[in-house]
């Protein structure tokens, strides 16, 4: 072996003596009950702190350099260095701590925040997504310092709040104050499998105008042949229209999932989702119908929210542009659309996500490759579905990629990791940082 495997091998022996403390450690961050206080009705019960707190303690003990703020209050991100020698590639590991509700209690069979262990599975919210995933480059990290090895790149653990709100709070903010590494590894669950593309998302609000009326005239808009009075029969219904527009996007989503692809990606990606329909009378500050109740009014405002996804290799100008030229061509078909055309809100909420994808033969990539070969583990490659704090490392320049451990039940009743997955990664990660990084002489 050369010398880069003889210290991979020992640090993979510390590791598989470590197992229990690993266990222990996701155990522990389990415990916390650490929901996103966005989704709480009162926010001040969210562990996210007592969570940080436990983790700063620990990192500090590894004699790890420590930046700490809060981006909100009681919602710190904490920052972890481990400074090489210098002259190599530097590396952040991404990991959040917030994780969404239980939901029904009544539908887990073992505590959620219990962190019972079943068959080789860890039970409770946010085992998979994603306190292993953390909890695995902690402990990378920890064997790699005791071995007493040096790196030349710098080593960083980005640990932070909100990812499951926007990441407004945590990855956003961190990346705003200038954090930056060469290669950045999101420690969501993959099953071990590189992620190596995620697709952009936006929100999109598009409002339709109508003409509010008495709906006692209905009739007369329907068959004019009826007589209709000329004042009161002039009601345009916003609904219907909206109605008309979301059957015109849906043959758009066909059309788009038949003619565009990602070779890591499922045929279809391209969704444009219809999340929130709102009809009404008359437009609120807010951007919603002011009326929301009273079906005797022919509703003049007709508001849907859309979650629009594109390709990781599509730029959002574009397929913005190419979906107002749809928008304009679709009221041009419609005699009171043609001049009262819909209005587009891009990023609403702000909820923007650049795409990434990184090559196949990335030498972050190879890294990975080279760590699998030597654990005896298939390299596979795919895409993201859904969408994770990589996408603001890859809108600020920085190259990603996403890796985790293997479990199931993210968002759902009885989430679990697999205890051999999570192990094996921690192992992943310690090698891909001794590669990535280089050894000092």
């Amino acid at each position: 072996m050369d010398a880069i495997e003889t210290i991979e091998a020992r640090v993979y022996r510390r590791l598989d003596a470590m197992r229990d403390d690993i266990i222990k450690l996701t155990r522990d961050l389990v415990a916390f009950k650490s929901v996103n206080p966005r989704f709480m009705p009162d926010p001040e019960y969210s562990q996210e702190k007592e969570v940080q707190d436990y983790l700063e303690s620990r990192l500090k003990a590894l004699g790890l350099d420590i930046a700490r703020w809060e981006a909100e209050a009681r919602r710190p991100n904490l920052v972890a260095r481990r400074r090489g020698r210098g002259g190599g590639r530097s590396l952040a590991f991404n990991g959040h701590i917030d994780v969404v509700p239980i939901g029904d209690r009544d539908g887990w069979n073992y505590d959620p925040w219990g962190g019972d262990i079943v068959d080789g599975k860890l039970y409770g919210r946010g085992t998979v997504d994603m306190k292993a995933g953390l909890a695995a480059f902690i402990a990378a990290s920890e064997a790699i310092i005791k071995s007493g090895i040096v790196l030349n790149g710098d080593l960083e653990l980005h640990i932070v709040v909100d990812e499951e709100a926007g990441g407004f709070a945590g990855t956003r903010d961190l990346i705003k104050r200038g954090y930056r590494a060469d290669g950045v590894i999101v420690a969501e669950p993959t099953s071990g499998y590189i992620d190596a593309a995620e697709g952009g998302l936006s929100w999109l609000r598009v409002t339709i105008r109508g003409r509010a009326a008495h709906a006692g005239w209905r009739f007369a808009q329907i068959y004019p042949q009826a007589g209709p009075n000329a004042e009161n029969a002039q009601g345009v219904n916003a609904i219907e229209k909206g109605v008309k527009f979301l059957a015109a996007v849906r043959e758009l989503e066909r059309e788009w999932a038949r003619d565009r692809h990602h070779p890591l990606m499922p045929p279809g990606i391209t969704t444009i989702n219809p999340g929130v329909m709102v009809g009404g009378v008359g437009l609120g500050e807010d951007g919603l119908p002011k009326i929301t109740s009273n079906p005797a009014m022919i509703p003049d405002v007709c508001v849907i929210d859309f979650d629009f996804k594109y390709l990781p290799t599509e730029r959002f100008e574009e397929v913005r542009a190419e979906f107002e030229a749809f928008t304009a061509a679709f009221a041009r078909t419609d005699p009171w659309l043609r001049d009262h055309p819909p209005t587009l809100q891009w990023h609403l909420s702000n909820i923007d996500f650049p795409p990434f994808s990184t090559p196949s033969d990335h030498p972050l990539i190879e890294a990975v490759r080279d760590t699998h070969r030597q654990l005896g583990i298939e390299t596979v490659l795919t895409g993201k579905r859904a969408v994770t704090d990589a996408a603001f490392y890859a809108g600020a320049g920085m190259t990603p990629i996403i890796l985790g451990p293997a479990g199931a039940g993210l968002h759902g009743d009885n989430e679990f990791v697999e205890l051999d997955s999570l192990i094996e990664t921690a192992k992943v990660f310690a090698g891909l940082v001794l590669r990535w990084c280089g050894l000092a002489e």
